[in-house]
C-alpha cells in the first residue's frame, strides 16, 4: 500500500508542513486495520521518501528527573509541561537533542543536531540549550537535574497532505527499553500509534479517522506508556483509558474482535503479572 502513495522529499515536507508549533491528536489502531486506513489516505497525502525508503527507524532516549517530574506533570494533567529527549534517525545517521513544550493544546518543539555519540546523554551543551529555551518560555532559569530515563524504538512512515499543512505519522513495531533499571524491555504487539498534526482545529482528515472507528486518545505519549509497561510508576490515573485501549488491541486478533472472553482473560493475566509495579523512589 505504501508504494501506491506519491512520494515527497524531506525538503518538500519541511516546506509544506514543518509544524514546529502544532495541534496533535493521537489514535491507536490494530496493525491488521492499517491497510484499509492507508487506502483511504493515499488520495490526499504524499509519503515521505528518503533514499528509496518509506519506512524509517527511530531510537529515542527520554530525559527526566530522579522523581520523574515530567511524567507526573503529564499524569497530573498540567496544562503547561515539558519533555526532552535525544532522537536518532537510524537510516540517515542523524541525531538531535529535542526540547518539547506543550501549553494547553499547542505543542512547540526546539532542537539542535548532536554527534551520534551524544545520543542518550545529557551533557553541558544540552543543559545550556535547555536553559536558553526554558528562559525564553518562562523568564527564569531551568534548575532541575535530569538523567536518561527511558528508551523508545519504533518504525515510522510519515504522510503529508497535498494541499494543507497537515502531517500524519504512523508508528509500528513499538518497543520500550529500560535505561535506569537494567535491560528490561516490552513490545506491545499489534499496536500501531497514529498521530495527526495540524495548525488548526477541524479537518476533513478527521472524518477518515472516524470512518475507521478511531477515537482520539485523551492522554497519550510513548514515554508515559513505556513507564507504565516497564513498571517504573504506580500513579497513572490520567492514562487509564489509554492503557485499556492499548491492552484491548494487544490481546485481540483483529479489529473486529471484541474485548470479551480471550481478551479479558489476557487482560486479567497481565494485571496479575504486573500487580507490583516498580516505583521510582527518591531514597534510591
Amino acid at each position: 500500500m505504501l508504494q501506491d502513495f506519491a512520494a515527497i522529499s524531506l525538503n518538500q515536507l519541511n516546506a509544506q508542513a514543518s509544524l514546529m508549533s502544532r495541534i496533535e491528536s493521537k489514535f491507536f489502531i490494530h496493525e491488521s486495520a492499517l491497510w484499509a486506513l492507508l487506502k483511504d489516505l493515499k488520495k490526499d497525502f504524499y509519503i515521505l521518501e528518503i533514499g528509496g525508503n518509506k519506512v524509517f527507524s527511530y531510537d529515542n532516549v527520554y530525559m527526566d528527573t530522579k522523581e520523574l517530574d515530567f511524567y507526573h506533570a503529564h499524569n497530573n494533567g498540567d496544562s503547561d509541561r515539558i519533555k526532552m529527549r535525544t532522537r536518532y534517525y537510524i537510516e540517515s545517521w542523524l541525531s538531535y537533542f529535542e526540547f518539547k513544550n506543550k501549553r494547553n493544546s499547542v505543542m512547540r518543539k526546539f532542537r539542535y543536531d548532536i554527534d551520534l555519540k551524544k545520543h542518550g546523554q545529557m551533557d553541558l551543551v544540552a543543559y545550556d540549550f535547555v536553559n536558553d529555551v526554558y528562559s525564553s518560555l518562562y523568564g527564569k532559569e531551568f534548575s532541575k537535574i535530569v538523567f536518561p530515563s527511558l528508551k523508545t524504538k519504533y518504525q515510522r512512515c510519515t504522510l503529508c497532505h497535498k494541499e494543507t499543512a497537515e502531517k500524519i505519522t504512523i508508528d509500528m513495531n513499538v518497543a520500550f527499553e529500560q535505561v535506569r533499571y537494567g535491560d528490561e524491555s516490552f513490545s506491545p504487539k499489534n499496536l500501531v500509534i497514529v498521530e495527526f498534526k495540524t495548525e488548526r482545529i477541524g479537518s476533513p482528515t478527521q472524518n477518515i479517522f472516524e470512518k475507521h472507528g478511531m477515537i482520539e486518545l485523551g492522554a497519550c505519549s510513548k514515554y508515559c506508556l513505556g513507564n507504565y509497561f516497564l513498571r517504573n510508576v504506580k500513579k497513572r490515573d490520567r492514562f487509564n483509558d489509554t492503557i485499556a485501549k492499548a491492552k484491548q488491541i494487544m490481546y485481540s486478533t483483529g479489529p473486529t474482535i471484541k474485548e470479551e472472553k480471550t481478551s479479558i482473560k489476557q487482560l486479567k493475566k497481565f494485571e496479575i503479572t504486573n500487580k507490583s509495579p516498580k516505583v521510582s523512589d527518591v531514597s534510591q
